[in-house]
């Protein structure tokens, strides 16, 4: 009989087969050998007396918590619970059933052996001089032996346990474990082994060894669920036996198992083997080394890690998520065929020759000049590592349709390289952005040898610094070129930059609604708060249109001037406005100001007369995102002066209706700030200013509801005229600017109701029109008291 190299020793009857039990006792009073003939039915409890037993075909033995030396089961059971043995050895169909047992090679070889036979062991510890465990088979026999191991502990000196063709260990929650310096933990030849629920294999050297059977060969497997494999100084698993005519051998890692090796390589395959290794949902530290002649396939899949490098892999294959991080490495005359799927990540680089296919959303990070043989992408992508380091990728043939990530110096023209030898398909490339200047130099990013690819810019332009690079072609080679356009920040600063005089005249058109309320209440002092809600839409030849949102709160109080019909005031109020600058670029500005104001209403002319001054507080933050994605910040503060005037007179059209046309001219500088954004952008903001000049009516009626309310409904429509065009942005070494001027339509309802007291509710809509700044609507509301 054979196994696994191995020497068997009492596993027929031999010299066990009729002891002198009456010799034995002569030799060692407390120990004897019994024998269980056929059907016999054995069960014994803790005696001083420690025998040997040979078990026949259908007897049983039961150990209740005794004490034994040698069991020979010869196609009989075996049934041992929380008792003590020494070599137990298993043939011809026998079961060994072992709970709490505690099994102790007493000499060499194997402790626990199982011939063509079945053992359930549950929390039980077996350890050898030798080896532990073994399941094997008879070879004139294909049945082999099948362990199942819970809670329990399997260690041998020169090895943990064995396993031969037809033959399968089934671990949960156990270890095997080979003590000795150069011992193995597991030694599968032809047979399978399943860890399941944190089960450890541990080899002084190796951890697992592929070996061969020698007289029926099978595919030896190696399944890990939430489970271990280590060598302590050696490989985690080592196959160094050749090819078998059925295939490679099979080693599969799921769901949270590790493998680690003592000398950093987890799989190492030598002599011409085969293996298929597959990771599932697992992350793994090392490499895997493959000796030139043999064929490894590599996969991993689902959220799966590998860091380390793979020598000599046949295949190699990412799925659903998984990450490899390392270098593929090759020895010459060797081609490693990789493919990557849904979303995986491959960081590192390629070290001989390799064919990649990158799909569907996967990605490979080169972290160094690479070259390899077929690239072909099928909406997968391509990215240079970021850094000071630039890198060149060369490709002998490149096809299907994808995108590349590349990084670029504008300032110096280093840039990462794409080179093609042949090149087919459409693909896209991303270039980083920058705020810093630029050489405003031709930049060459990509040659095609030969072939009819296409290469385009994913946004069109790439920012860089104040304006905007596009990408040309001039004959195989590619380029970025130098465009006027501005870029996504020089954008967004003319933007934040343009929106003080529409937060300003917000604010004020608040003032000259509380001083029409004297006009329906007659010159009385009083306390007054409006709240507001606005949004514009604004279109530029800079900004490229954008909304901006602002609500706000002003209070305010004033008094008479003496004995006249002067009225004098003061406010203080706050606003914060939003800005949706598109494309992900956002900005926002709030805005503290304090005012004063002096108005005069004659109630026989109907003449009146408006004046407002303030000064405001700028806080405004920009949060850009650039043409590649990447965002860059920046803040400043700025602050504001401004005033208007205005005239009107209303008259009485009888039955209580009247109208009044007006006049007005509004004033607004806000000055200039030098600030950087994060990017390396320079801005310096010049003064801004704003001249508005304004005339219309408005229509209302005054109602007497009696019981001292009076209701005053009423609508106004003006034409304004912004005069300033010029307001200049200097953005790096460009000048811009911000021109508003326009004429504008402008079209409010409202109603004050005035009631017993001196309190007065107010409330208006309306909303304006012009070519650059729409507003599309002003809501408004407020309370007033007279006293």
């Amino acid at each position: 009989m054979q196994s696994a190299q191995f020497s068997l020793s009492k596993v027929h009857c031999g010299r066990w087969q009729y002891p002198s039990v009456l010799a034995l006792a002569f030799v060692i009073p407390y120990a004897q050998a019994r024998d269980l003939n056929p059907g016999e039915t054995e069960t014994i409890s803790p005696s001083p007396t420690v025998e040997s037993w040979l078990i026949a075909p259908d007897a049983t033995l039961n150990v209740n918590g005794a004490e034994t030396l040698d069991i020979d089961v010869q196609a009989g059971v075996l049934n041992v619970n929380t008792g003590t043995t020494q070599q137990i050895s298993a043939s011809n169909g026998a079961a060994v059933n072992l709970t709490g047992a505690t099994v102790t090679g007493a000499s060499g070889d194997v402790t626990v052996s199982l011939v063509n036979s079945d053992a359930d062991i549950t929390g039980s510890t077996i350890s050898g001089l030798d080896y532990g465990l073994q399941a094997v088979r008879d070879t004139d026999t294909s049945t082999g032996s099948n362990v199942t191991l819970q809670d329990s502990t399997v260690s041998g000196v020169l090895g943990g346990a064995v396993a031969t063709s037809y033959s399968t260990l089934n671990l949960n929650n156990s270890t095997i474990e080979g003590t000795g310096s150069s011992s193995f933990g597991l030694r599968i030849a032809g047979g399978q082994a399943t860890l399941n629920n944190q089960s450890r294999i541990i080899g002084g050297l190796n951890g697992v060894t592929f070996e061969l059977d020698r007289t029926d060969e099978q595919i030896s497997k190696l399944v890990l669920n939430n489970s271990s494999v280590e060598g302590k100084t050696g490989s985690a698993i080592l196959a160094n036996v050749g090819a078998i005519p059925l295939g490679a051998f099979v080693v599969e890692v799921s769901n949270g198992s590790t493998l680690i090796g003592g000398n950093g390589t987890i799989l190492e395959v030598t002599d011409g083997t085969n293996v298929d290794f597959s990771v599932d949902n697992s992350v793994l530290q090392g490499n895997v080394v493959v000796e030139a002649g043999s064929n490894v396939t590599t996969a991993l899949n689902n959220r799966a890690a590998l860091t380390g490098d793979l020598h000599n892999v046949a295949q190699f294959s990412l799925n659903n998520e998984s990450a490899f991080t390392g270098t593929i490495k090759g020895d010459d005359g060797h081609t490693t065929q990789v493919v990557m799927d849904n979303n995986s990540v491959f960081t590192g680089g390629v070290e001989g020759t390799a064919d990649l296919a990158i799909r569907n959303q996967s990605t490979w990070t080169l972290t160094g000049d690479n070259t390899v043989n077929n690239l072909s992408l099928d909406g997968g992508r391509v990215d240079f590592a970021p850094g000071s380091t630039f890198y060149t990728l060369n490709v002998r043939e490149l096809s299907g349709t994808g995108s590349f990530n590349l990084y670029t110096d504008f300032a110096t023209g280093e840039t990462d390289f794409l080179n093609a030898q042949s090149a087919s398909g459409e693909h896209v490339v991303s270039v980083s952005a920058t705020g810093n200047r630029s050489s405003g130099d031709l930049i060459h990013i990509a040659e095609f040898g030969a072939g009819d690819a296409q290469l385009a810019l994913n946004t069109g332009v790439v920012d860089v610094g104040a304006l905007t690079y596009k990408l040309v072609q001039e004959g195989n080679g590619w380029y970025l070129r130098p465009d006027d356009g501005p870029s996504t920040s020089t954008r967004s600063v003319m933007a934040i930059a343009n929106t003080a005089p529409t937060i300003i005249y917000a604010e004020s058109t608040l003032l000259n609604s509380r001083m029409g309320d004297r006009r329906l209440t007659g010159a009385k002092p009083g306390l007054w708060t409006r709240t507001y809600n606005n949004r514009y839409s604004v279109q530029n030849a800079y900004a490229g249109g954008y909304s901006q949102t602002q609500q706000g709160l002003v209070i305010g109080a004033d008094a008479a001037l003496g004995d006249s019909d002067w009225l004098v005031g003061g406010m203080v109020g706050y606003s914060r406005s939003n800005l949706d600058l598109k494309h992900g670029s956002s900005g926002s500005v709030d805005s503290y100001s304090v005012g004063a104001y002096l108005t005069k209403f004659d109630p026989q002319s109907g003449f009146y007369v408006d004046a407002v001054t303030k000064i405001n507080r700028f806080d405004n933050r920009l949060d850009v995102s650039m043409s590649d994605g990447v965002k860059t910040k920046g803040s400043y503060d700025t602050y504001g002066l401004s005033g208007s005037l205005e005239v009107g007179l209303q008259d009485q059209l009888g039955s209580g209706f009247f109208w009044g046309p007006f006049a007005q001219v509004a004033a607004a500088v806000v000055s200039g700030e030098h600030y950087k954004l994060d990017n390396g952008l320079e801005v310096d903001s010049e003064l801004t200013r704003s001249l508005v000049v304004k005339g219309g009516a408005y229509l209302g009626s005054e109602i007497d509801l009696g019981n001292g309310h009076k209701l005053q409904p009423r609508v106004r429509v003006a034409i304004g005229q912004e005069l300033i065009k010029r307001n200049e942005v200097g953005v790096n070494d460009s000048s811009f600017n911000n021109d508003s001027s326009a004429t504008s339509l402008e079209l409010a309802g409202g109603v004050n109701w005035a009631l017993p007291h001196g309190l007065q509710v107010f409330a208006e809509a309306g909303s304006s029109q012009s070519k650059t700044v729409k507003q599309d609507y002003n809501v408004s509301a407020g309370l007033s008291f007279n006293f």
